[in-house]
């Protein structure tokens, strides 16, 4: 057999295995030559991709199982999915360690599906559940939600799940979670609750959820936990910060939150009950850490109302202001700006609809009978009386923004003398796609304001002088960043280090990572728990892992193409030539010799692989027909698609 047959694919696979052990800390093998093997750079956990897909891994460990049997034939068992939950870390004697437990399992890698439990005995508290938009590789995901294995047997321990405030990175993620949990109550403020009973409402779970409005100068017990919350600001009315009593001492979660000492339409910070905490002797802090990069105070939501008003007092055609439909307190400030200078506001998309009418009920949004209406009662009011508030903030290709940007909106064509505002940021990882939005407006001869050109959007988030008063403030004895990427986490760490806390006090830790706490101190545990990416595509929670978003990708970059072998039922000979299906990959008309090649190479491996594997599984010889073929995609036109056989018997 030569070495372009199946012994040269046995051999390659061997020796990449060989190569993946080396890099995996075994000592590394010399070469013919003398030198070392050069030692892969191991890839992070984060992103659920990499160069060798898990089909490619699959592939390669049936042949090495196929090597080491030998060709005596017989069944092997199916490889296990490297996706499959592991077991969470323990002690090697196998009993948990004494003390308080705080185990992030989503917001500390990203800024999103933000998730906390804290953990003593047999008590478990959450703090927020929210979800996180698909990043750019994730093709076809909807959200991604926080890994809850850890919690798995644990159901009856939760005693409850405090929410800071109603932004869908805290709450997105509640409907999908709340019933793997077994419905545990959920404590929130008036305005939090009024939006999470949205979402249950929309999943049906609204009548199974149980749910209590917070009061801020009361305290909750919670098991061995007894929690108190302190009002914040942030760029959602009704946000707070919450004061954990635990056996091993106080522990301080901050939410999302900035010191804005002009708030628009939202309470004051209660900067009396933080300070109160520093002489308390607090254990820990879990502040965030989304500015920590970002020097000075964050702009209050005061300036940035100013400059609205100039904008809409001056504007002499339709105004359409993109704006978080969450940011209650801006759409209060631009709803009297609309009824000041006489104009009727109108709403547009779905989720503006919904919080302005549960912010209305509640009694957080107030306006005049009639001034506030749905786009669709639009008709043909003139352009000087007409503003619009819309989604689409963050250039979400199905919003309504973008829609009015492609010209495909149902009541909304965009003239020359519209003045479209984005009071917004950009969400990392968004911005492409909002200035794909604001070319696409401004080609269409609309002038457009965003936060480059005009103070039109303020961050709700602390920046670093901020942090540093929270700091001052609390007087933690250990300070944990949350609440963003690993280099905003590390910038709030510094800060915490140039205000005289110990580097061993700022404590970084990563998603699974366990924040220990026992006598007084505390330290990150060498245990770690399940901390995956879960993500929610359409009705499924999870069932989409690795290989398929890997597949997708492939498919995307690459196209497709199945050979459909035709085989005997006991002799398995092919009965006809393969026949070949592609999408994506070449055309096939315009390509006929290369069509005729990979029928030739795919006929010629395939029989080969019957003949010299007489005992082989259908799985093993399409591996191997899948592995040849991909190999000569490659050496013929540098391309690797997702390659499908499938064996049909006649």
């Amino acid at each position: 057999m030569t070495n372009n047959g199946l012994d040269g694919w046995l051999q390659k696979t061997l020796e990449g295995t060989q190569a993946q052990k080396s890099s995996s800390g075994e000592p590394q093998k010399k070469s013919r030559g003398g030198q070392r093997q050069k030692r892969r750079r191991p890839r992070g956990p984060k992103t659920p991709h990499s160069k060798t897909t898990e089909r490619q891994r699959t592939d390669q460990n049936l042949v090495v199982k196929m090597s080491q049997r030998g060709r005596r034939g017989g069944r092997m068992p199916t490889p296990k999915s490297r996706l499959a939950q592991k077991p969470a870390p323990k002690r090697a004697d196998g009993a948990p360690k004494p003390g308080l437990r705080a185990i992030p399992l989503g917001g500390l890698d990203e800024v999103g599906k933000n998730m906390m439990l804290f953990e003593y005995g047999n008590d478990i508290v959450i703090v927020d559940m929210g979800f996180q938009f698909p990043e750019e590789d994730m093709l076809g995901i909807d959200y991604v939600i926080p890994d809850i294995s850890y919690l798995r047997g644990k159901e009856k321990k939760i005693r409850g799940i405090l929410i800071t405030h109603g932004h869908l990175d805290h709450i997105g993620a509640i409907p999908y979670l709340l019933p793997q949990l077994g419905f545990p109550p959920i404590y929130a403020s008036r305005l939090t609750l009024g939006l999470v009973k949205e979402r249950l409402k929309e999943f049906h779970l609204e009548s199974k959820a149980t749910v209590h409005e917070i009061d801020p100068e009361k305290t909750i017990d919670l098991g061995v936990f007894k929690a108190e919350w302190f009002a914040v600001n942030h760029s959602i009315p009704d946000s707070f910060g919450i004061i954990l009593h635990t056996p091993e001492g106080i522990c301080v979660h901050t939410g999302d939150f900035k010191f804005d000492f002009n708030p628009v339409f939202q309470h004051r910070t209660n900067f009396n009950k933080i300070a109160e905490l520093g002489s308390k002797n607090v254990l820990a802090l879990f502040s965030d850490s989304t500015n920590a990069v970002r020097a000075g105070h964050t702009t209050s939501e005061k300036k940035i109302g100013e400059t609205l008003e100039g904008i809409i007092r001056d504007a002499e055609g339709r105004i359409i202001i993109a704006v978080f439909s969450s940011s209650i307190g801006r759409v209060q400030s631009i709803v009297n700006f609309a009824e000041k200078y006489g104009r009727k506001v109108y709403l547009s998309g779905r989720s503006m609809d919904n919080n302005v009418s549960i912010a209305q009920h509640l009694g957080f949004l107030k306006a005049p009978a009639g001034l506030i209406q749905d786009i669709k009662r639009m008709g043909k009011v003139k352009d000087e009386d007409c503003l619009i508030l819309t989604t689409g903030a963050q250039g979400e290709p199905m919003s309504a923004l973008s829609r009015m940007g492609h010209g495909a909106h149902s009541q909304i064509t965009l003239k020359e003398n519209d003045t479209i505002i984005l009071s917004s940021s950009p969400i990392p990882g968004n911005e492409r796609s909002i200035f794909t939005v604001i070319n696409n407006i401004t080609r269409l001869g609309a002038r457009v304001i965003f936060n480059k050109i005009a103070d039109v959007h303020t961050s709700g988030h602390a920046s670093r002088e901020d942090l540093k008063l929270m700091i001052d403030l609390v007087k933690p004895k250990y300070l944990v960043p949350v609440h963003g990427e690993l280099y905003m986490r590390q910038a709030h760490a510094e800060i915490g280090q140039k205000l005289g806390m110990p580097k061993t006090h700022t404590i970084l830790l990563e998603n699974g990572d366990i924040f220990h706490a026992h006598k007084g101190a505390a330290e990150k545990s060498k245990d770690k728990v399940s901390a995956n990416y879960i993500m929610i595509d359409g009705k499924g929670i999870g069932d989409v892992g690795e290989q398929i978003i890997m597949d997708r990708q492939t498919m995307a970059e690459n196209g497709f193409m199945v050979v459909l072998f035709t085989v005997h039922k006991k002799s398995r000979r092919l009965q006809r030539d393969p026949e070949l299906v592609s999408r994506g990959f070449i055309h096939m008309k315009e390509a006929p010799e290369l069509v005729k090649e990979i029928v030739t190479v795919a006929r010629k491996h395939y029989d080969e692989a019957v003949r010299q594997m007489p005992g082989a599984r259908r799985g093993e010889i399409k591996a191997y027909i899948r592995s040849c073929l991909d190999r000569f995609s490659h050496k013929k036109i540098e391309r690797h698609p997702l390659i499908i056989p499938i064996v049909v018997e006649a």
